[in-house]
């Protein structure tokens, strides 16, 4: 029996640490600009195994869950390097497939002060679920073309069982829509999605959390988890609506700090924790992934965890109500994106 299976694609991440770039705000979105042609030079390089189930399988083994991995690779260098980082990790390998007809998927991150645009290659898969063992959670994230094709079966899966779905979905299943989605949706425990993420399944609404929250429930979702980069991050279920700010330090890379929050709530539920408490895991998670280059080397263990919750104890969930919720409105607004 697993406590989780993680399922998407893993890769390959080169991380290049740069300075010689100008950030500027054209049209309310920020652009990085360099001079095309030039030979810009890098300050840190630096390779890694990623990839958003990868990172979970990572940082829930970490955590104390008992993992597997579901993911497609190639009999090739990227492909040994994520069989041999999840072996490492105590994470399971029965369900990583070698497919010799595709290679491993390979992403290149541009980094420069804390922030991060990511270059991402996706080899065409062919899916099939394969026959898993019980487990009490299932994490569903960004897979290439052709995701679909595993629903029906995870459907089946995750209804016999009665496991607990939770769902981040990546680039491919964003763009699809929530009714191409629809089968998981209904079924999902928590989905966690960014601001950006949660406008473009149901609309702007001024980005108003509550009113993006309610919207997402509406697919059929138990319960939301909704980020929004340095100004914090909230929890909307039967439990309450959450607030709760940035971890309080330095961002050193920004890439996996998503990933690192929603592993980090989510292994807080499979412990039995409630959302309010799994709302001050995530962040901590989060809060330690950007201190570190790539997205697995700030990941907390269980023990890291819980002293960090015993450390920070000034850092708390605030219970959203109608009578600060106008408020807190106007708080977050005024920090820095």
């Amino acid at each position: 029996m697993f406590d989780i299976i993680s399922i998407g694609d893993p890769t390959i991440d080169t991380f290049l640490i740069v300075k010689d770039v100008e950030i500027k705000e054209i049209n309310g979105q920020k652009k990085a600009l360099i001079n095309w042609g030039d030979k810009l030079p890098v300050d840190q390089f630096y390779r890694t195994v990623a990839g958003n189930a990868a990172n979970n399988a990572v940082g829930s083994a970490r955590l104390g869950l008992v993992t597997g991995f579901y993911c497609v690779v190639a009999h090739d260098t990227g492909g040994r390097e994520i069989v041999h980082k999840m072996e490492k990790e105590g994470v399971s390998a029965r369900y990583i497939i070698k497919n010799d007809k595709h290679p491993t998927n390979a992403s290149t991150v541009l980094s420069h002060d804390g922030e991060r645009t990511i270059f991402v290659y996706h080899e065409h898969r062919h899916y099939k679920l394969p026959e898993f063992a019980h487990s009490k959670w299932v994490y569903l994230t960004s897979m290439g073309v052709g995701f679909e094709k595993i629903y029906k079966d995870l459907a089946r899966y995750l209804d016999r069982y009665k496991v607990k779905l939770g769902f981040n979905p990546g680039t491919f299943q964003l763009r699809a829509g929530p009714k191409a989605n629809a089968e998981m949706l209904k079924r999902t425990d928590l989905l966690s999605v960014n601001v950006e993420e949660a406008q473009s399944w149901v609309g702007e609404h001024g980005r108003d959390p509550e009113l993006l929250c309610k919207h997402l429930m509406k697919l059929g979702v138990k319960a939301v988890a909704l980020t929004d980069g340095r100004k914090g991050a909230y929890s909307y279920s039967n439990d309450g609506f959450y607030y709760i700010e940035e971890y309080p330090g330095p961002r050193i890379e920004a890439t996996g700090a998503g990933d690192s929050f929603t592993t980090a709530y989510i292994a807080a539920l499979a412990h039995g924790l409630s959302h309010k408490d799994a709302l001050r895991w995530g962040p901590m998670n989060a809060g330690s992934v950007v201190q570190q280059v790539g997205p697995q080397a700030g990941l907390l263990t269980k023990k890291e965890m819980e002293g960090q919750l015993k450390k920070l104890k000034q850092f708390q969930v605030v219970e959203i109500t109608e009578e600060n919720n106008e408020k807190l409105k106007e708080m977050v607004s005024k920090k820095k994106d």
